[in-house]
Formats: C-alpha cells, sequence, structure tokens
C-alpha cells in the first residue's frame, strides 16, 4: 500500500521494487462547460481509510454548482495494484458541464528518463513507432500517447525497462460497454457525450520521467488521427453532468512484469490477458470450406482480359463496392492489394469444383501473361498497375492516389483528385514519372509464381517460363542485395534502387529497407526448387539482418503502401508478418534455432495486433446493426488504430505453425480466433452483410473514429465511414488471403478448424 497518505500517493510493489509508481495528483479533473475552455481541478483525498492490503481514498470536489464525488478503492498484491474508481454528483447544479477523470502514474525507475524506456500499446504503439530513432513517435512527431480504449486489443499500456528487465502495464480491467457517435460541430475539439470509452496512453512528465495515463472518457492527445490527417488535432469527451447520481466506473490495474526483453513482456501482459479476457471465437453461419468456395465463385467473374503495349493480357481485376459489385475499373494490380498470381493458383487448385468451367485456363492465362511479363525484364521486374482500358502501363507508387492511374496525359490532377492532390502533392508530382516496382509487389507475385510452378510440376505438368521468370527475379535478388543483407524498398526497370524522393521511399535507412523480409521465403523455395545454394545464403542474410533490427529492436515497418500520414511507411502488421515469414522459411529450410527464436517473437509481436475483445459499436450503425464483432480482427497500422481488415487471415498458417512448433496454446487460440472473426463477414446464403453476392468481403471496417473531420474526403465515396461502418472496398487480395489460409491450413493439417485440430493433437 502507499508509503505516505499524503498527496502525491507512493507505490512500491515487492516484484519490481526498483520502481516506484508514483500518483502526483490522486484527484485529476477537467471540467468542460460549451464556449469556454476547460478547466482542471486536482485534489488530494479528503479521506483515507487502510483496510488490509487495500485502502479506500475519497474525495469532494467542487465546480461551478456541482460537486463531483470521487470514491477510489486501491489494493494491492506482489506484482499487481487496482484500482476502481467510482465518480458520482453529490449535488446537482444548473449549468451545462460535463467532466473527464484522469489518472497519471510516473513510474520512478531509478531517475530513469522518459527516453530509457520502450513503449507498447498495441495496436497503436510499438516501441514508440520511432523508426527514425528521434526520441518522437514518428507520425504525430511527439511523446504524449493517448489512445481510445477502441483502438487497444487488450485494452493494455506497457513500459518496459531494459536496464532492469522489467516493466509496468497500465490495463482497464472493465470492458467498455456502450459508445455512439459524439454529437459535436465539425472542428469541435472538446465536446459532451456520455461514453463508456475511455483512454490509456503513456507520456513524459515535466521531469521527463515516464508516466502511464488513463482517462474516464476519452482524450487522444497530444494529436491523433481521428479527425484530420495534416492537422492531426487532439479530441475528447466529457461525461454530461445531470441530476442522475452516477455518472460511471471504471477499473485499471498496474503490474509488475520481469522478463529478459521487452517482447517477453509484453506476450507475458498478452497470455495474462488471454485469460481475463478469454476471448470466444465468432461462431460461423456455415463451414469454412463453404465460405472459401463461395470466395472462388465471387472472385472468378471478375477474371478479365485485355491487350496492353500492344500484347494480350489477363488478370483478376476486383474493384468494386460490395454493397453493389460493379467494377471501377479493369487494372491488373501486381503484388499488394493485387496479389494476381496467387489468385490465379487458387483457380487452379479449385478448377475442379468451381462452376466456371474455364476456371483452370483463366488461371493459366493469368500467370503465364506474368510470367512473360517478367521475362521482358532481365531481372524479372514488371509495372505493377496493367489498365486494360487505357491499353496501357503504370507505376504503382500512389496507393490512395490510384486515380493517377487513369488519369490521361493533360487531365488537372486538382481536379480530378479534389483535397487528396494538395494533401499528397509532395509525392505526386516526383513520382508521376518515375519508373519502377516495389520489391514487396515482384516477391509475392514471383513467390506465388514459384508455388503454381510446383504445384503444375507434381501433376506432371512443365513450365519452363515460369522457372525462367522466377530465376532472372532470384539473380537480381542476388546481385542487388546490400552488404548488411538487405534491399531497398523499390527499384527501377534498369535494376538500380529507388531513393528519391525520401519521403516518399523512406527518410530512414530502416524505412527504405523496410521490404527486405518479403524477399527471403522466395529465395528459400527457388533454392529449394533449382538447388542453387546462392538463393539460400542470400535468404540466410537478410533474416539475419530482419531478424536482428525489425523483430529484436521491434522497428519493423513499410508493409502497406498507401500511406497519407506523415510518413509514408507505416508501423503495420503486415511488414511484421513477413518477417515471421522470413524467419519460418529459413528455420523450416535449415533448422536453424535462431530463426526459430525470431520466428516466435514476430509471431508473438504479430498475434498483438488481433482484437481480444468485442468493441461497442454504435448503435444505429452498420455493422451493429448486422451483430458484428471485433473478437479475432487486426488492425491495421498503428496510425490509423481502430481500422480493422482481414489480412491478418494471411498469417494464421503461420501463427498456428508457430504454435505447434513450441506448444504455445496462447498462439493457437489467436490463430483460430482469427481464422473464424476475420470470415465472418463474407456474404453467404446463411447471412447476408448486404453485399453483391456470396463471396464477396469488404476490404475492411472502422472500429473507431478515423479522419473524420477531413476534407479529403468530402463528397467522395471514401466518406461517411464512421465507426461501425465499412469502407466499401473490394480488392483482389482479400480472396487471396482468405482462400490462402483456408487451403495451407487443409493441406498441413487436413482441417480449418485449428480449434479442434489442437484439442485432438495436445
Amino acid at each position: 500500500m502507499p508509503t505516505s497518505q499524503t498527496s502525491p500517493l507512493s507505490f512500491s510493489l515487492p516484484r519490481l521494487a526498483e520502481v516506484t509508481i508514483r500518483i502526483p495528483d490522486p484527484i485529476s479533473l477537467e471540467f468542460y462547460t460549451p464556449g469556454a475552455a476547460v478547466e482542471t481541478v486536482t485534489a488530494a483525498y479528503d479521506d483515507i481509510v487502510e483496510s488490509g492490503s487495500g485502502m479506500r481514498g475519497s474525495a469532494r470536489v467542487a465546480y461551478r454548482d456541482w460537486e463531483i464525488a470521487v470514491d477510489d478503492e486501491w489494493t494491492a498484491e506482489s506484482s499487481v495494484l487496482r484500482v476502481h474508481r467510482s465518480v458520482r454528483v453529490l449535488r446537482a447544479g444548473t449549468s451545462s458541464c460535463g467532466l473527464r477523470a484522469t489518472l497519471a502514474a510516473e513510474l520512478d525507475a531509478a531517475g530513469e528518463r522518459f527516453d530509457a524506456g520502450r513503449y507498447y500499446a498495441p495496436p497503436a504503439l510499438y516501441n514508440l513507432n520511432d523508426i527514425d530513432e528521434d526520441g518522437l513517435e514518428d507520425y504525430v512527431d511527439g511523446r504524449e500517447l493517448l489512445y481510445r480504449d477502441d483502438r487497444l486489443t487488450a485494452l493494455s499500456v506497457l513500459a518496459y525497462f531494459p536496464r532492469f528487465a522489467a516493466g509496468i502495464a497500465l490495463v482497464r480491467t472493465d470492458l467498455p460497454e456502450w459508445d455512439d457517435a459524439p454529437e459535436r460541430a465539425r472542428g469541435e475539439l472538446d465536446f459532451l457525450q456520455a461514453t463508456d470509452v475511455g483512454s490509456l496512453g503513456v507520456a513524459p512528465t515535466t521531469e521527463d520521467l515516464p508516466s502511464l495515463v488513463a482517462a474516464h472518457p476519452f482524450v487522444e492527445r497530444s494529436r491523433s488521427h481521428a479527425l484530420t490527417a495534416r492537422g492531426r488535432e487532439p479530441w475528447g469527451a466529457f461525461h454530461p453532468l445531470s441530476d442522475d447520481t452516477s455518472l460511471f466506473d471504471v477499473s485499471y490495474e498496474f503490474r509488475a512484469i520481469r522478463a529478459e526483453t521487452d517482447i517477453d513482456a509484453l506476450w507475458q501482459l498478452w497470455s495474462a490477458r488471454m485469460r481475463e479476457l478469454d476471448p470466444q471465437r465468432v461462431e460461423l453461419p456455415t463451414t469454412l470450406d463453404e465460405i472459401t468456395y463461395l470466395r472462388v465463385e465471387a472472385l472468378l467473374p471478375y477474371y478479365a482480359e485485355g491487350t496492353v503495349n500492344g500484347e494480350p493480357a489477363a488478370g483478376f481485376v476486383t474493384n468494386c463496392h460490395p454493397q453493389d459489385g460493379i467494377q471501377l475499373g479493369n487494372i491488373i494490380q501486381y503484388g499488394f492489394t493485387g496479389q494476381n498470381v496467387l489468385n490465379a493458383l487458387h483457380a487452379l487448385n479449385h478448377s475442379s469444383t468451381a462452376s466456371d468451367p474455364e476456371a483452370r485456363e483463366k488461371g493459366l492465362r493469368v500467370i503465364d501473361f506474368f510470367a512473360s511479363q517478367a521475362l521482358r525484364s532481365p531481372f524479372g521486374l514488371t509495372p505493377t498497375l496493367y489498365d486494360l482500358e487505357h491499353g496501357r502501363t503504370a507505376n504503382w507508387w500512389s496507393g490512395l492516389i490510384l486515380p493517377l492511374a487513369y488519369a490521361e496525359e493533360g487531365d488537372d490532377l486538382e481536379e480530378l483528385m479534389g483535397p487528396v492532390y494538395e494533401h499528397m502533392k509532395y509525392a505526386i508530382e516526383p513520382l508521376q514519372g518515375l519508373e519502377g516496382t516495389y520489391l514487396r509487389c515482384m516477391a509475392e507475385e514471383h513467390t506465388a509464381l514459384l508455388r503454381s510452378y510446383r504445384v503444375e510440376r507434381d501433376q506432371g505438368v512443365e513450365h519452363d517460363d515460369w522457372l525462367e521468370a522466377a530465376v532472372a527475379f532470384g539473380d537480381f535478388l542476388v546481385s542487388a542485395q546490400e552488404e548488411d543483407g538487405t534491399w531497398r524498398r523499390a527499384y527501377g526497370f534498369d535494376g538500380s534502387p529507388l531513393i528519391e524522393p525520401r519521403k516518399w521511399f523512406g527518410l530512414a535507412e530502416l524505412n527504405q529497407k523496410s521490404s527486405t523480409a518479403t524477399a527471403v521465403p522466395f529465395l528459400v523455395a527457388l533454392y529449394e526448387v533449382t538447388g542453387d545454394a546462392r538463393y539460400l545464403e542470400s535468404a540466410r542474410r537478410a533474416e539475419r539482418f530482419t531478424a536482428a533490427r525489425f523483430v529484436r529492436d521491434v522497428k519493423f515497418n513499410g508493409g502497406i503502401h498507401d500511406s497519407i500520414y506523415a510518413r509514408a511507411q507505416l508501423v503495420d502488421s503486415e511488414s511484421i508478418l513477413f518477417c515471421l515469414r522470413a524467419s519460418l522459411a529459413v528455420w523450416r529450410s535449415t533448422d536453424d534455432a535462431d530463426a526459430l527464436r525470431s520466428a516466435v517473437d514476430a509471431a508473438r509481436l504479430l498475434a498483438t495486433w488481433v482484437y481480444l475483445w468485442d468493441v461497442p459499436l454504435p448503435p444505429s450503425s452498420t455493422l451493429a446493426g448486422f451483430g458484428f464483432r471485433t473478437t479475432g480482427w487486426s488492425a491495421c497500422d498503428t496510425s490509423g488504430a481502430g481500422y480493422i481488415h482481414p489480412y491478418e487471415l494471411h498469417a494464421v498458417p503461420d501463427l498456428f505453425e508457430v504454435a505447434m512448433a513450441t506448444g504455445d496454446e496462447d498462439l493457437a487460440r489467436i490463430a483460430d480466433l482469427v481464422m473464424t472473426g476475420s470470415s465472418a463477414n463474407v456474404e453467404t446464403p446463411a447471412k447476408s452483410w448486404g453485399y453483391a453476392r456470396p463471396g464477396l468481403q469488404e476490404e475492411g471496417v472502422l472500429v473507431s473514429w478515423w479522419m473524420i473531420d477531413d476534407p479529403m474526403f468530402e463528397g467522395t465515396h471514401f466518406g461517411g465511414r464512421g465507426k461501425g461502418e465499412g469502407n466499401k472496398t473490394c480488392l483482389p487480395w482479400i480472396s487471396a488471403v482468405g482462400i490462402d489460409a483456408h487451403d495451407l491450413l487443409a493441406q498441413r493439417y487436413g482441417t480449418s478448424d485449428l480449434r479442434e485440430y489442437w484439442r485432438a493433437t495436445r
């Protein structure tokens, strides 16, 4: 219990006596009156009553004509400090105002400054998201980092101190039960709202000590991506005061964790949260076999042929709003959002059950076209966009500025793209005439090409040109690999690395090299097909780099290609997945224990991106109406935490493989949660989500608030996407990863029901 009963409170947990938890202001209430500035009232407890291992601290706070009671119940054990907070109205006033209660705990670890710690708030914060190592979070350029509860996959934050091989976590232990759309004017940063969603986060104190912070209701400061991309304004709610005496109750725990590394500490925390939250998988309306069949059936109608640069072209070009299924444009995309060769492999593998009698031929044409294009380059490189409507190729630099691919010479891009043009002008102008391709895109398509080659070869069909194309790319990778084992993020068609503009291709070296892991599984597979040891050695060199810098140092970034935030390379779930796959590929081929250790760490980091609880959605939202659950869904990137997508399905076989190799039941459970949860909103005859045909699935949905005031999205199809709404987008990658997860599991284990398989084999 506290070492003193006066303000500030100080606690020392026996399990981690090196760290003192100090509460400078036990009572800190922020009051807001519409039209006036926020006022903060701090106080010590008026009354403290000790009892055994606990104490009760009470305070009465007067504000205008209101009187508020705050009662905190504190209890302590060897490694846990608990507080249950109750906020009530003692005397109702007549003025219109609201309050927020905050709790800030300074962590005094023998005087360690903020920069000495490593900070986590999955999936919004990983090692401060500080890839350039300037001491600031890269996307808000600050160190005060508070996140809404609905952005946090396990309602937890962690401060880890390498000097002591230990950390302190702050956990909200009661689940937020309700939320709704805030009633606020556009641009309003402070507003009244009754919500059970609070905030957790980290911040330096005025003395530059680390602190863990909780707030109820929520506030996100000093910056946030909730309102606009450029302004990154802070925002927050205040609970309206009324004559209803009970305002809110909330419970927190501070936990001492001893672990050799920050990743181990984070996983200790996550394993505990798994037990406490006990997430239950989403029960599907039909089998995963049926869902996979429907995905294939929905994919095949989006096959298209055309002529590009005078040559026949073929690909899967899904690009629609799933609500109507109407094609928006026939563009073959390679890698990332396209995954054309992987979808073609699915067409081959499912041709015997598909209703389309030409499924196999369509798959072969798609793969043949990619291979023919790769063979046009001595390096196996291709453009990333093939526009069938205009008969030309383009470069997939732009992501959200994809209209560049549709623009004709002389078009007014500002008129075509609206406010997006001004926001992304720094990248649009230098990228517009740049020719080249992303490493990730080429690695993904060539990996799928080799898989297709092996499947066909096993059935007695040889495709020498497919292998020739893959070898050309493999030889390029060997020759282009740098001394530290890395490759750059993008390359010109002459094989030279693309570094400028640095704002797009990476300000820091770790941004520029962020896609290195994507090439490793391809090189290992190419070694297995050809027996050429150069490819395996190249893969091992790259894996050693990604294991050290992206996994162990927790600097993974750059998986996604379409950032609209302050940095073009995001800290995202896909980048750590690629590191996991790189280490797994090397381990499978070499039995390298270090590679398995890195795979375990990467898998555990990746697992923290997955929701272990069901976020309350606005009752009138589309997803609430369909009964959507967030358990088993993964966040996309830290800046957009609260936007979730089914891409983590692609990771399920990898997560489960690590679980099987190590006996980690928590990893196995999370893999199962993802397999079911992220498949739940596929359109089926048994359950409709309002999509145009069975097998379609939305690219992602929002379970928190994102860019709700940004003028970029006014009057566009991208607008109207608040909490509880989908992003109204369907692209080829969705079918690719969902089908692939099911097929790989079925091949390896004879089933995609991971829960039952684990039970049967353990």
